[in-house]
């Protein structure tokens, strides 16, 4: 996704015309080029950054060394950073072509480091369908949708001495009136 939106920086053929008097809207292919790349993106940032977590702390047999990877968050939010302001710098002052090529670069030397150390890194064997989950909770969703609600709340709640303290809401089927509504316009409401 990184390269067709770097491509859209580089290339005057994927940007629309500079404005002198009259600006001219970028074409139907080139608004696709660049919906396409923001898409991808998304789903590259999405698909990664979370799971890269999971894949780390798999990576150590010893809860201890487990901790280690807490580096990664660092580095991750460092990176962050640096992409809010260094990378921004560079696109106001620069151009947006090198900004976005800096980044392309990084996530380039990222995957070359990453393949390169895939052979020491341990593969957690997928077990049955990941489809199979997000079917039964499907089906037990669907079963469930008309099931009766406790109005009991103890049947919700852990109950103690500390929670005792506390005011809660009757379980009602009203999300919408009682919750929204009784937010913003009630100040008597159990939800203070």
């Amino acid at each position: 996704g990184l390269v067709p939106m770097t491509l859209t920086a580089i290339l005057q053929s994927l940007r629309r015309p500079p404005c002198s008097n009259s600006c001219k809207s970028p074409s139907s292919f080139q608004y696709a080029i660049l919906y396409v790349s923001l898409a991808l993106v998304s789903v590259g940032i999405g698909g990664s950054r979370y799971t890269m977590a999971t894949f780390g702390a798999n990576q150590f047999e010893d809860p201890k060394r487990q901790e280690t990877f807490n580096w990664f968050f660092i580095a991750l939010y460092v990176a962050m950073i640096l992409a809010s302001t260094v990378v921004v710098f560079v696109q106001d002052t620069v151009g947006w072509a090198w900004g976005y090529g800096i980044c392309l670069a990084a996530n380039v030397i990222s995957i070359v480091i990453f393949l390169i150390g895939k052979w020491h890194y341990k593969e957690v064997k997928p077990q049955g369908s990941p489809f199979t989950g997000i079917a039964r909770v499907v089906i037990a969703a669907i079963r469930k949708r008309k099931l009766a609600l406790s109005t009991n709340v103890s049947d919700y709640f852990y109950q103690d001495d500390q929670m005792n303290t506390k005011q809660m809401c009757q379980v009602t089927s009203k999300f919408r009136q009682d919750f929204l509504v009784g937010i913003s316009h009630n100040a008597n409401s159990c939800l203070r």
